[in-house]
């Protein structure tokens, strides 16, 4: 009896040993992007109609935001980032939200009322969300003109001076590293 009980115990075991080791290489499978690594690349259509690919924006700086019109933090960032844009769009940097999930008629209401002249790009189902690993909202990308993701901010508070803080700091950290 005794023998039987080590084997259900030890068959137990293997079971929950199996179970962890496929999820722990499940989770291996796709990285998460990681600050230094290349952005994933994306293609999205914007709340107009327009189709935006990262891959169109290489050599400009990209500020991207996955946001929701749900989100109060998102919602209190849009001002924001409408201030960066209209600042900092001559400086070849392009500021880009991305909603997540939401329909477009509901994404466009929320831009016009907020007069959002960036682009807004639908994601729709949230592959692109996903690919970013994307798990709470706001969360906002900095990514070089050689689309590496230099900085990740999670959680909503963002601010004008702080996007250009940032994008201050990486131009001067890449400016140093390259010797400039």
């Amino acid at each position: 009896m005794a023998l039987m009980r080590f084997n259900k115990s030890s068959l137990f075991s293997r079971c929950i040993l199996i179970a962890f080791l496929s999820l722990f290489l499940s989770g291996m499978a796709k990285a998460p992007p990681l600050v230094g690594g290349p952005a994933p690349q994306f293609e999205l259509e914007t709340v107009g109609g327009q189709t935006i690919k990262l891959s169109d924006l290489k050599g400009e700086f990209v500020v991207l935001n996955f946001w929701a019109t749900w989100c109060v933090p998102c919602s209190q960032e849009m001002p924001e980032f409408q201030k960066a844009h209209q600042t900092l769009a001559d400086n070849n940097i392009k500021i880009i939200g991305v909603n997540f999930g939401e329909p477009k008629k509901r994404v466009e209401k929320f831009t016009q009322d907020n007069n959002l002249s960036f682009p807004v790009l639908l994601d729709g189902f949230g592959n692109t969300a996903e690919k970013y690993q994307v798990r709470s909202l706001p969360v906002t990308y900095f990514i070089s003109p050689d689309g590496i993701i230099r900085e990740k901010i999670i959680g909503g508070g963002l601010t004008k001076e702080i996007i250009e803080a940032k994008i201050n700091q990486i131009k001067n950290l890449r400016a140093k590293h390259q010797g400039i």
